[in-house]
């Protein structure tokens, strides 16, 4: 997504879970969130690489590759219609409705029975990075360094392409202990 320092990434990406490869139960679902999840999934154990795409210039994926691929096979639609600029990414809805109460949220404070199978998840830090703030929480600007999809509700999971480990699935309590706040959205 953003230039960022890759010795946090990495020290972060040690504190997670290990993977998991669940396909979950095997149910015919029709939601464009649900397929995401689904396409999502078909990446796992694909090479992170930052800008990657899956193409001969752009190999292996990064946050947004996966995100933008899943969302194109899902949807039947391109994904290069899709700002890499997060702030303008929740602006056009083009990945979903903000949560009401997860649209920009402590960690720590986060309900997760709130959070639904295919919800688009931006890591929030208070390092400014290139682009603009994509909340305010307690008067303190936050910008989204990584985005994550959450995958399943009942063991509590989220998929991303993570520069250490490539693409997989890991517990999202995880995540929430080691980042400071999110911002969510909805696809419906």
């Amino acid at each position: 997504m953003m230039k960022r320092n890759i010795s946090y990434f990495m020290a972060a990406s040690l504190l997670l879970a290990t993977p998991s490869y669940s396909f979950g139960d095997g149910s015919e679902r029709s939601t464009n969130a649900t397929r995401i999840v689904e396409y999502a999934r078909g990446y796992l154990n694909t090479e992170y690489n930052f800008g990657g795409r899956l193409t001969k210039n752009n190999p292996g994926l990064d946050c947004l590759g996966l995100l933008f691929l899943a969302y194109s096979k899902a949807t039947k639609t391109s994904w290069l219609g899709l700002s890499v600029n997060p702030s303008q990414l929740v602006k056009s809805k083009k990945l979903g409705e903000p949560v009401k109460g997860l649209e920009g949220i402590l960690c720590k404070e986060v309900d997760v029975s709130r959070l639904e199978e295919g919800d688009v998840i931006y890591l929030l830090s208070r390092i400014a990075l290139n682009d603009r703030s994509l909340v305010k929480i307690n008067g303190v600007d936050y910008w989204p360094w990584h985005v994550i999809l959450y995958s399943n509700k009942k063991r509590n999971l989220s998929l991303e392409a993570n520069p250490v480990l490539g693409v997989v699935e890991l517990d999202f309590d995880e995540i929430l202990k080691s980042n400071e706040a999110i911002f969510v959205t909805r696809i419906q």
